[in-house]
């Protein structure tokens, strides 16, 4: 046994035994979180998304403006975008929330609906955007929702230096 952990010439330490499960698998152990701080790590992270949204609005704007000369067409797709998109993210945290009461397979299946019926409420902002605000109102509105993945995208930057982060 000792010879199995033994110090190796870059000074790590091995212990092969520990880890692993029957069939040699890695079996990584997941701390078990309280309803409570399950909640607020979502909370937490919702707030970072907010954030990013934000953030992501306000470039979006000042840099399509700049591009398009202050068009309005698209400042109000842009802005229909990214309500959508803050009203996307709080769907998403709900229904995180609502899928952790269910069974796997149930939290699955409701997960997945929630997604068909977030991608059908950004379709039909970005249907509105052209049949109210014409292209440049459709080039606002997918670019605001795109605010979202965005702010997913940088999430890990956006928690570590978000100012109102709690949860650590």
């Amino acid at each position: 046994m000792e010879e199995e952990k033994r110090e190796h010439s870059t000074g790590w330490q091995y212990d092969f035994d520990e880890g692993y499960g029957e069939n040699n698998e890695f079996v990584e152990e997941t701390p078990v979180l309280s309803r409570e701080e399950q909640e607020a790590q979502v909370k937490q992270t919702l707030c970072d998304l907010y954030v990013g949204i934000a953030i992501g609005a306000v470039a979006l704007v000042v840099i399509g403006n700049l591009v398009l000369w202050w068009d309005l067409y698209f400042t109000l797709g842009a802005l229909a975008g990214v309500i959508t998109a803050g009203c996307l993210a709080g769907y998403m945290y709900h229904s995180v929330l609502v899928a952790t009461e269910y069974p796997e397979k149930q939290a699955s299946g409701y997960m997945k609906r929630s997604s068909v019926l977030r991608m059908v409420i950004m379709i039909a902002v970005i249907g509105a955007a052209v049949f109210f605000l014409g292209i440049y109102g459709m080039f606002g509105a997918v670019l605001g929702t795109l605010t979202l993945k965005l702010s997913a995208l940088f999430w890990p930057v956006i928690h570590k230096y978000n100012p109102f982060t709690r949860v650590k």
